[in-house]
């Protein structure tokens, strides 16, 4: 709603007014009224308003006046004359005053309606102008602020656009912590996405506010990935970094308590210098990994310390993998859930441990369960129809029990599946699937396997596509490509060594079919494979 003032000193005129317009269906809202221009001008020195209706002719100070001392008070308000008096001097001087426009009493409701219809439609242009400028202002700040602390733009460059960062430049030092709003990173419908954007738009707002208690040479920003990134000087190095890591409870606190959201707050080192700006934001970032580890109330802060190494590998040596993958080929659900609650358990007892542990036996677990569903067939049910959904789910901040969670609720379900779809195929089918466990490396075809079960081949191939929902040579390619993907995360071979292991004597159609059925080259997964899925 934008605020009105009504001035005139004829009661009747302004009650009239207030009556005969709704001025609610315009999006406007009367805030005050005044019988002349001095008792306006007292109120308005402390009610902000946006448009001004004033009679000319008052006793003490007349409407020409009231508009020249509020437009000091208020530059940006609208002013609309109402006047019995129809002076060519009275009106020369209002346009001279940017009025919007000077109308006659008695006032006609219409003319006054188009009045305010149109000085509406000027102030939120207006206001989507200096909004549109701000916005684009603050996209390029957060852009130069981002570049400065990932030592992406050259000392000179900074210097020159120190005016637009909002921190000074040669301070002793600096530091960075971050806020990240821990979302339900499941896939969420559009509207909810947008509900999230104004969350988090409502809380780098309260950010920017109260981070101004903590000291006048502060910066807020948003980074890539959408983390809120206050990056704070440093004048006494130990003893600031101190206060700002108490600043960073109060507000994680503060978030948490007026949003009621989960968040990870972060403190980085402190860094000496502009250009060192980057090792602070590094390591507040990748302090974020071991939410992990130590989820608690307050900001997790780095130390200069490096953590002692773990005396033994943590993830799930190759033989205890292979007991799992054994357990999930004859469908013991409860005892591979077993196995991973265990395998969880021992990662807890063990010392010195890093975050990247617990990702990495998740991973493996998960890449255990995802080949077995491969084997089962399941991607047309659902099961592992986004890869990189479910991996990503194991490198975002969550408590090891969390993590834990998801690995039990995606194994159970491969399980559930598989069971499912054993019970469903007819005994020559399953044979068929059989054959194809055992021989994806030799020439298969639905000739030759119809002879052994002695079928016409069509039938047969009717038959399995009824029931698996797929051709068999489809169903024999995904085969292959999976046991492919397998070989390529399991052993050292060459790929082209590897496409003619599971049944592919062109190496360049093994990789045309790679890519076509899983976003990326043999090569391109293998290295992610070794980067932890990601």
């Amino acid at each position: 709603m934008y605020r009105v003032f009504l001035v005139d000193d004829e009661p009747f005129i302004m009650e009239g007014l207030a009556y005969l317009i709704d001025w609610e269906r315009h999006g406007l809202q009367i805030v005050g009224k005044a019988g002349d221009g001095a008792e306006a001008l007292e109120a308005l020195a402390g009610e902000p308003i946006d448009i001004l209706i004033t009679d000319i002719q008052m006793p003490r100070m007349n409407g020409l006046e009231l508009i020249r001392s509020v437009r000091e008070l208020q530059p940006d308000v609208k002013f609309i004359i109402l006047s019995g008096y129809n002076d060519f001097d009275y009106v020369k001087e209002g346009v001279t005053l940017g009025i919007e426009n000077y109308l006659l009493k008695p006032v006609n409701t219409e003319e006054l309606i188009r009045t305010l219809t149109g000085t509406v439609a000027k102030i939120e242009q207006s206001v989507y102008k200096e909004e549109s400028i701000k916005r684009h202002l603050e996209i390029i700040r957060d852009n130069l602020l981002y570049r400065w602390v990932t030592a992406a733009i050259e000392p000179e460059e900074l210097r020159n656009r120190e005016e637009l960062l909002g921190i000074r430049l040669g301070l002793p030092g600096y530091v960075v912590g971050t806020v990240k709003l821990l979302f339900d990173q499941e896939q969420a419908e559009p509207a909810e996405v947008s509900s999230r954007a104004e969350t988090i738009a409502a809380v780098r707002m309260y950010c920017q506010r109260t981070v101004q208690s903590y000291g006048p040479e502060q910066a807020v920003f948003a980074d890539l990935e959408g983390d809120l990134v206050l990056l704070a000087g440093l004048n006494d190095g130990d003893a600031d970094r101190i206060r700002f890591v108490r600043f960073m409870a109060e507000l994680q606190a503060a978030i948490r308590e007026r949003w009621g959201l989960p968040l990870l707050a972060t403190v980085g080192e402190a860094s000496k210098g502009d250009a060192s700006a980057h090792r602070s934001y590094r390591t507040a970032k990748r302090m974020q990994d071991y939410y992990v580890l130590a989820p608690h109330d307050g900001p997790l802060v780095y130390e200069a310390a490096a953590p002692t190494a773990a005396a033994e590998p943590a993830a799930p040596a190759q033989a205890e993998l292979a007991h799992f993958c054994k357990l999930l080929s004859a469908g013991k659900k409860d005892e591979a859930l077993a196995w991973v609650r265990e395998a969880f358990a021992r990662l807890r007892e063990t010392e010195g441990l890093a975050p990247s542990d617990i990702q990495n036996t998740a991973m493996a677990v998960l890449a255990a369960a995802v080949h077995h569903a491969n084997l089962m067939r399941q991607e047309h049910e659902g099961v592992i129809s986004d890869y990189k959904h479910l991996f990503s789910q194991v490198v975002k901040p969550q408590t090891m029990q969390e993590l834990e969670e998801l690995v039990e609720r995606f194994v159970d379900r491969v399980l559930c599946a598989s069971g499912a779809a054993e019970r469903e195929y007819s005994p020559v089918i399953r044979q068929v699937l059989l054959e194809v466990e055992r021989r994806y490396g030799d020439e298969l075809s639905l000739k030759t396997l119809s002879q052994a079960f002695h079928m016409n081949p069509v039938y047969l191939g009717q038959l399995f596509h009824k029931e698996t929902g797929e051709t068999f040579s489809d169903y024999v390619n995904k085969y292959r490509l999976a046991q492919a993907k397998a070989l390529l995360v399991e052993s050292n071979l060459k790929t082209s060594d590897i496409s003619v292991r599971v049944g592919y004597t062109d190496t360049s159609y093994f990789y045309k079919q790679f890519r076509k059925y899983y976003g990326f080259s043999p090569t391109e997964y293998r290295n992610w494979s070794k980067l932890g899925g990601g």
